[in-house]
């Protein structure tokens, strides 16, 4: 991820989540945080979807991914998902977590695909009140 994708990125979060991240967070991951990487997957020359990933020693924890709505179930999710696993275990994480809205079974059934477990339930886990299913994988 580019300086210039942020504002994308910040669009496609506030569309996608009911309690989305301010941009300051956006920004805080893209350039203070020393153990998140950023990405985008571009089409068109347009952000089709943004993730930030934290890797911090031998544990990588996804923290955000979304892909703009009018592409969503094109593969761009999953092809951006893919590159993260890789990158997390190339840069020396052996195992990858992460936790999604229980309502979203589009995105649990993914993770599952590529070999996340779930590990359990968060009861009220977001500002909304819905409920967090927590995942995880070895790589």
């Amino acid at each position: 991820m580019a300086p210039d994708d942020l504002a994308e990125a910040a669009a496609i979060e506030a569309a996608t989540f009911p309690s989305p991240w301010p941009i300051e967070s956006l920004e805080y991951e893209l350039f203070e945080n020393p153990f998140c990487s950023a990405f985008v997957l571009e089409a068109g020359g347009r952000v089709a979807a943004y993730a930030f990933l934290w890797v911090v020693h031998e544990y990588a924890h996804l923290v955000n991914i979304a892909v703009e709505g009018g592409l969503r179930r094109l593969g761009y999710g999953e092809r951006l998902l893919v590159h993260l696993l890789h990158y997390a275990k190339s840069n020396g994480a052996c195992r990858i977590h992460l936790e999604v809205r229980e309502n979203n079974e589009a995105a649990i059934s993914l993770y599952q695909k590529y070999g996340f477990t779930i590990l359990g339930r968060g009861e009220n886990y977001y500002t909304d009140g819905t409920a967090a299913v927590f995942m995880e994988a070895e790589l």
